[in-house]
């Protein structure tokens, strides 16, 4: 199995929303910024499908990578930050397809660090990790781990 891992883009700061966290958004930037880096990817990216976070901002990135690559969308409730977890997250992959998982920090590194037996692998925002082997704990191997803007470095050079 191959797995990406898509941290959301860059969002509104928590001190400058005023609203609930869940519902807090992009921003103009970091819409920007993960049109392009995700348009970079494009060729990378091996996927069947996109499963998201609810949220509003892992949402807003999802449905971004979805149109980009051409891929079904899901949402899962069980990404939502703090929503379960992490070693509960292992149970949704059986039997799944190529995925991409679009989600929060510090989830995400937590989880890549499970999967791949070792410690956490946060990624910076609109970053991406892929992941390859048995969709177990310990059973994968991190085969890319990048951040945005060395994404948006190759595709302009």
């Amino acid at each position: 199995m191959i797995l990406t891992i898509l941290r959301h883009g860059k969002a509104v700061e928590r001190d400058a929303w005023h609203g609930d966290d869940k519902d807090r958004p992009l921003t103009r930037d970091g819409i920007t910024q993960c049109r392009a880096a995700l348009r970079a990817l494009a060729g990378v990216v091996q996927a069947e499908e996109v499963w998201t976070s609810p949220w509003k901002r892992a949402r807003q990135t999802a449905d971004l990578a979805a149109e980009i690559w051409d891929l079904p969308l899901t949402e899962c409730p069980w990404m939502a930050a703090e929503a379960t977890e992490i070693p509960d997250w292992t149970r949704h992959l059986r039997g799944a397809g190529e995925v991409v998982l679009v989600g929060h920090e510090p989830d995400l590194g937590r989880f890549i660090g499970l999967m791949i037996g070792g410690r956490p692998a946060p990624l910076k925002k609109g970053g991406l990790a892929v992941l390859e082997g048995m969709p177990r704990p310990g059973q994968m191997e991190l085969r890319l781990h990048i951040a945005p803007k060395q994404v948006l470095a190759i595709a302009d050079s």
